[in-house]
């Protein structure tokens, strides 16, 4: 029989030091000729430590440490289920008739929890299905739903109370039982408004909850180390973030992929601590690091980074995340010119100044900066200068020292560009060129859908918001005075 390779996991809640772990699977008339197993030890699938044991006389073992309680997921013929492990456990698993869904028994260390897991599942399987919640919320209205979600959960509650041999359960397991049931009504509540709003591209907004059921949504529910082993708290992270940036953002949908990333992590940065912090970033950023633009990819990969002290996400996701920071940009061979190369990094597109030379963000750095993405056949664009100009004036000149209001055009070519700025009286401020229009490499590096554009960035190079208001906005002042002071 083959050994597998041990795994070492990191500090849990419950259990210092790792220890053994057995699992003995024995088919009666087994078809396949392997079994799988995969541990939840990162909460991210693609990740996960994945072993393949060969059948022989219809049975095989898995032999593993662990330091931690958590769940792990058997896997025989399609089908799956899930089990419950602690160090030293010794399970032996039976399975009739070919099939993990109609007979398995369990026998040996760590009985207890997994039979209360197949008896509790079974029960309540639909009140866990991601498909049933789905067609729930498209076809009820949200007081009979939550109405439903709490009578659900009063009953699971009362399974586990009730339940005879609940004394016998390790604090962990009790832990992990009571979480999956508080945070499965959290999170399909949340769902609720978010899965409603993405049904159609043509709906345009989020509808808020009633305020009522809010009130027990809180940053401390949210902030729950010892719950990153339940599905159902990861899920309800996944949904608080979206809802509340959705409430951030007037419960408007987000229409550009770096920006709805960028304002997401950034609330999930203001509002989580620790794991969870780390667990979410790292978790979203894997599941959406391919839609953003590089820049974005680069700049929550250091955000992780910064916040892991591990460092294990960190290379976990290093491949795929730099895949996505060093694409290349391919420019337009007939308006590009082949002396503005970008080296992908923050700043590293090269802009043509007016006087001909080329100038970085970097350059820039000791002032704050305002962008304005434009091109001289943007209407819209052209709409705001006017607004620009009178906010250009509210700053006294020794204000002014500190602050660049940047007028950065994708126009195609620099005739085109300098009659622009002739033409709109933008003479007075700085102005550069990214020649290529939505082919331009400025417009990939920072995934620019459409324009105008603002961006704000601090005197220390670093871009404190990505989608800044535009001058017609009067709180944008006040947004570049606090940077200046």
């Amino acid at each position: 029989m083959k050994k597998l390779l041990f795994l070492l996991f990191t500090s849990s809640n419950y259990f210092a030091q790792a220890q053994n772990v057995t699992i003995n699977c024995h088919f009666s008339m087994a078809s396949e000729d392997s079994c799988f197993l995969r541990l939840d030890k990162y909460h991210i699938k693609e990740y996960e430590p994945f072993y393949k044991m060969v059948l022989k006389d219809n049975e095989c073992a898995f032999k593993f440490t662990v330091d931690n309680a958590m769940m792990a997921e058997l896997m025989y013929n399609k089908q799956s289920v899930g089990i419950w492990l602690e160090p030293n456990d010794n399970l032996k698993l039976t399975i009739a008739y070919d099939s993990l869904y109609k007979a398995v028994s369990f026998e040996g260390q760590g009985t207890i929890s997994n039979e209360f897991l197949k008896a509790f599942n079974k029960t309540f399987k639909n009140d866990f299905d991601k498909d049933a919640m789905k067609q729930h919320i498209l076809t009820s209205p949200i007081d009979p739903y939550e109405n439903n979600l709490f009578a659900e959960r009063k009953k699971q509650s009362e399974f586990l109370a009730n339940y005879k041999d609940k004394d016998k359960f390790s604090p962990a397991f009790t832990d992990y039982i009571k979480n999956t049931i508080k945070y499965n009504y959290f999170y399909q509540l949340q769902a609720f408004p978010i899965i409603n709003g993405n049904q159609s591209s043509s709906i345009l907004t989020v509808t808020p909850l009633p305020a009522v059921l809010l009130e027990s949504i809180t940053p401390e529910l949210a902030n729950n180390d010892a719950a990153l082993n339940c599905e159902q708290y990861r899920l309800f992270l996944y949904y608080y973030v979206i809802y509340n940036t959705s409430k951030l953002n007037g419960f408007n949908k987000f229409t550009d992929n770096s920006i709805s990333m960028e304002k997401k992590m950034g609330f999930a940065n203001q509002t989580l601590i620790g794991k969870p912090n780390v667990y979410f970033i790292a978790s979203f950023l894997n599941e959406n690091v391919t839609n953003v633009s590089p820049y974005t990819a680069k700049h929550i990969y250091e955000l992780l980074g910064n916040n892991e002290k591990s460092g294990e996400y960190t290379k976990l996701l290093k491949t795929k995340c730099e895949k996505q920071i060093k694409m290349k940009v391919v420019e337009d061979k007939k308006t590009a010119s082949s002396s503005t190369p970008s080296d992908q990094a923050t700043g590293g597109v090269k802009i043509l100044g007016t006087d001909g030379k080329y100038f970085t963000f970097e350059d820039l750095k000791g002032k704050v900066v305002y962008v304005d993405f434009w091109a001289s056949w943007c209407g819209p664009c052209r709409g705001q200068f006017p607004f620009s100009k009178e906010l250009h004036k509210k700053f006294t000149p020794k204000q002014l020292k500190n602050v660049v209001f940047l007028y950065i055009s994708i126009d195609k070519t620099e005739e085109i560009w300098k009659k622009a700025i002739e033409q709109n009286g933008l003479g007075d401020f700085k102005n550069g060129l990214v020649p290529g229009d939505w082919g331009s490499e400025i417009v990939k590096y920072f995934q620019i859908n459409s324009i105008p554009r603002y961006m704000l960035i601090d005197k220390k190079g670093k871009i404190v918001d990505f989608n800044a208001k535009r001058p017609s906005d009067d709180a944008v002042y006040d947004d570049i005075i606090k940077l200046i002071e």
